[in-house]
């Protein structure tokens, strides 16, 4: 079957062109993908970066996700009604999006902190999803780990009610010190202690595999260990940030520990595709996909 014949088979050439499919390569039906792909969120930040933002929503769907997350949307001057409309037109639905937030090691930023997490609160109503990833965990000169820690912890205590009132999720990212230096949140212990600390049901972690893996790796006993902390989950593969089968992690294995440890949502492909090939990458997440 050639190029043409695909085509009026109903596989489009941007399902052809994202595949990096040969014209003599088997076609796996649009429905196998989209089954494959439910339980992924592919984030439009880092995929398809040739194209404009606002046509990746559609690029998305038309490469079978069903879910898709991107980052921030007031601080660099998006409209969240307009970003829903494109998921709407798209067909996609909106599985995570990123706040702002100033530096939390700072004690009188607490205003600015809330009003930041209010409008965070009406975006993510706006774009009808229930997570919202939050950093801020930048070094401060001239204030100590410990300090800063405690800062951190107080302000989004102090942000839990607002959380809790609109049913949205905070999500705690940590980093990594490797591709993210200058933070005093590395790993999953000490957002874990906050979040433990603080103890309300909407403030969790983005446990994000990848940086795991490059700060501290027991992917699977650490994921075990603070299942019940966890609102989000994001992959990519280490040390390169590229898609699964890439570098050193049994992805296979750690899936399937992250569903037996209860998390059932969409896990954000926050991944560099290898060489800039989506084509490629897509059919790494399927074939990682066929495998759990």
């Amino acid at each position: 079957m050639n190029r043409r014949e695909l085509i009026a088979a109903g596989v489009t050439g941007a399902t052809l062109a994202a595949c990096g499919s040969s014209e003599t390569q088997a076609v796996i039906p649009p429905e196998n993908y989209r089954k494959a792909f439910a339980g992924f969120a592919v984030n439009i930040e880092s995929w398809w970066r040739d194209a404009p933002f606002e046509q990746r929503f559609d690029l998305a769907a038309r490469n079978e996700f069903t879910h898709i997350e991107f980052w921030f949307i007031d601080s660099w001057e998006r409209k969240a009604k307009t970003l829903a409309k494109l998921a709407g037109d798209a067909g996609v639905k909106v599985a995570q999006i990123v706040g702002d937030a100033p530096a939390l090691a700072k004690q009188n930023v607490r205003r600015e902190f809330l009003d930041n997490v209010k409008r965070a609160i009406d975006n993510a109503q706006i774009l009808d999803t229930d997570i919202v990833t939050i950093t801020g965990h930048q070094n401060v000169d001239g204030i100590a780990d410990e300090d800063a820690l405690k800062s951190y912890r107080d302000h989004f205590a102090a942000s839990a009610e607002l959380w809790e009132e609109a049913k949205i999720y905070a999500a705690i990212e940590p980093f990594n010190p490797y591709d993210h230096p200058g933070h005093f949140i590395y790993g999953h212990k000490e957002a874990l202690r906050i979040c433990e600390h603080i103890n309300s049901p909407f403030v969790k972690m983005n446990w994000d595999l990848f940086h795991m893996q490059r700060h501290e790796g027991e992917l699977i006993g650490n994921l075990q260990r603070g299942k019940d902390q966890i609102g989000y989950m994001q992959l990519a593969d280490s040390p390169d940030r590229h898609q699964p089968g890439t570098g050193e992690i049994d992805y296979k294995n750690v899936i399937r520990a992250c569903r037996a440890a209860g998390y059932e949502r969409p896990i954000g492909l926050e991944l560099w595709a290898k060489n800039d090939d989506y084509g490629q990458a897509r059919e790494d997440i399927y074939t990682l996909a066929q495998a759990l």
